[in-house]
């Protein structure tokens, strides 16, 4: 008999976390439990920018993470030409002075601006900082859409119920892997994850060509849009769209790339990111409410990098899966 996993989350880190156990774990019948599904998460409201943000962890971990998603990126460009991935370039401003990021190292034609080109580019003498460099955006929503086909083509199984705790899963699933994000807080008692409010506008504006972000604003290519961000609202968990924010939102960016303003407006979004002071992605037995132990992973804590850091993180879920499967059999 298969060994059964299950999966609880669908966004991006969830679903692709499911899809890499099928792929990399032999005689593992996996199914994937959901409160919602997609077009209706947190994934489906990024941008989908692959840069590593507001994610706290080993910067050589990220680093490995980041890379594993370009490669899966790439493969999924080739595969599904002009479906929701595609290189793109653009700017990062700042007013203060920062060193070269880390992260300068996975993405392409990375250069320091200099003054003069910065002023140039954006009209303003403000910024002492400028990046110039392409990579990679990836959007969710359709990202989720080939991920779920592929797992449920694959045999997964996707179960739409809400988890209250550990109690409520089968005893049939030896593992089971925690992609809930926010909803760890609840069903494990992790107080250390939080939400970092984001709200979006997304505008249709063919002038664009290049995104740009800075200290307040940034403005991202999608496939047939431009998202318009951003705020990061620590601990606020209120989900409703702020007018004023989005004001401030679209003003700011017109700011920068004057052709916005004669955007127009397709919809006004908010998500939460699920931030951590680092990602936790570790295998540990957990302790249901009726005093069971339980194997469990967790993967959670991406902060606004899960759809960069997806990939990498599934893989070594996946492997974990398999170190456990090897132990039980000994």
């Amino acid at each position: 008999m298969p060994q059964e996993v299950a999966i609880l989350g669908t966004g991006i880190i969830g679903i692709s976390t499911a899809l890499a156990i099928q792929e990399n774990c032999p005689k593992v019948k996996v199914t994937a439990i959901t409160k919602d599904l997609s077009p209706n998460l947190t994934s489906d409201v990024a941008a989908g920018l692959i840069k590593p943000y507001y994610c706290s962890d080993d910067e050589e971990k990220i680093i490995s993470w980041t890379k594993a998603t370009i490669s899966r990126i790439q493969t999924f460009m080739r595969e599904f030409p002009g479906t929701g991935a595609e290189l793109m370039s653009g700017y990062h401003f700042s007013r203060e002075v920062e060193p070269i990021p880390f992260w300068s190292r996975v993405v392409r034609n990375f250069r320091v601006m200099s003054s003069e080109e910065i002023e140039e580019v954006t009209g303003k003498s403000c910024y002492k900082t400028g990046f110039f460099y392409t990579t990679w955006y990836l959007e969710p929503t359709a990202y989720i859409s080939y991920c779920q086909k592929k797992f449920l083509a694959n045999g997964g199984i996707i179960r739409q119920e809400n988890i209250e705790n550990l109690d409520h899963i089968g005893q049939n699933f030896e593992i089971i892997v925690n992609c809930t994000g926010l909803g760890s807080r609840k069903l494990f008692n992790d107080t250390t994850v939080y939400p970092v409010r984001g709200q979006i506008i997304r505008v249709r504006c063919p002038q664009v060509k290049h995104f740009f972000n800075d200290d307040d604003f940034y403005a991202l290519l999608n496939g047939d849009c431009v998202i318009l961000g951003g705020t990061t609202d620590v601990n606020n968990w209120d989900t409703t769209v702020n007018e004023e924010t989005a004001r401030r939102i679209f003003e700011g960016n017109v700011g920068v790339f004057k052709s916005l303003s004669k955007s127009t407006i397709l919809s006004h979004h908010v998500g939460l990111r699920p931030a951590r002071p680092q990602v936790r992605l570790e295998a540990c037995f957990e302790t249901t409410p009726s005093g069971q132990k339980r194997q469990v992973i967790h993967n959670y804590g991406h902060g606004g990098s899960g759809i960069t850091l997806h990939w990498g993180c599934a893989l070594e879920v996946a492997k974990l899966v398999e170190e456990i499967r090897g132990k039980s059999r000994l």
